[in-house]
């Protein structure tokens, strides 16, 4: 069993919200299966919002087709990986093709695949989105940030404090798109945690508000049904509007609750 909610909106200054999210609910064999994303098309190129739309119906299709037919198939969760990562750079030439039309496309991508079927999470990552698993108590950042500032904290060239306030967050190193090929994406396999909270979120829902307000407004004490999730959502959106976030602000709340 499953809940969740998401929030999403342009924030305070731009006119076009170029983040996409998905949440899809399945089941097979008596187990639950739920598949999420998020996208932020990247906000210098002129088709960010189209790259980000393209690459959520893609992997929405996928999830409906080839995924559905690798569960019927008895197929394993490295199959399923691997599947995804093709379809992934399917999708980076297709966005690509356009590109050289001279439409600039591109967008960042973080996916949640809760599978108890095989008793396996599966997280897909490029870019800057990120996802947490938050606890009661504390929060892990699952995901790597593909930026040159992360980058830079990595390696100990820069403190996280001062990452915060760098002019060149923006810079992205890694994504789906933007006229470039040989992309190499992030995979990361665990088994699905109960009642912690995974969330997705662009990076304009993170940057206006700090860890510590995510970790206790999210925690699974405090989110206890839908209507928490929803509230607690609700409110770090307006948090983030009230201190006057300029970019596009959204993030996708999961609870696995068992079975």
């Amino acid at each position: 069993m499953f809940i969740y909610s998401y929030v999403s909106t342009e924030g305070t200054v731009k006119k076009v919200n170029q983040d996409a999210l998905m949440i899809k609910n399945a089941g097979f064999r008596g187990k639950d299966i739920l598949f999420a994303a998020v996208c932020d098309g990247i906000g210098g190129l002129y088709g960010g919002e189209d790259a980000s739309s393209c690459v959520i119906k893609a992997i929405s299709d996928w999830f409906e087709t080839d995924f559905a037919d690798l569960l019927k198939n008895g197929k394993t969760i490295l199959d399923i990986r691997r599947s995804l990562d093709e379809r992934l750079h399917k999708i980076n030439d297709a966005i690509n093709r356009e590109c050289a039309k001279g439409r600039e496309m591109g967008t960042t991508f973080t996916s949640l695949l809760i599978d108890t079927y095989h008793d396996a999470m599966l997280a897909a990552h490029a870019g800057d989105t990120r996802l947490y698993k938050i606890y009661d108590g504390n929060m892990e950042i699952v995901t790597a940030d593909h930026s040159v500032v992360a980058e830079e904290v990595r390696r100990g060239l820069l403190s996280e404090e001062s990452a915060r306030f760098d002019k060149r967050q923006n810079q992205i190193t890694n994504c789906i798109g933007a006229g470039e090929t040989g992309r190499m994406y992030d995979f990361i396999i665990q088994k699905p945690e109960r009642n912690c909270v995974f969330m997705l979120c662009s990076d304009g829902f993170r940057k206006m508000i700090s860890g510590e307000e995510i970790q206790q407004t999210l925690s699974p004490a405090s989110n206890p049904d839908q209507a928490a999730l929803n509230k607690s959502l609700r409110y770090l959106l307006d948090l983030n509007m009230e201190r006057r976030e300029n970019d596009n602000i959204t993030a996708l709340a999961v609870i696995f609750k068992g079975e």
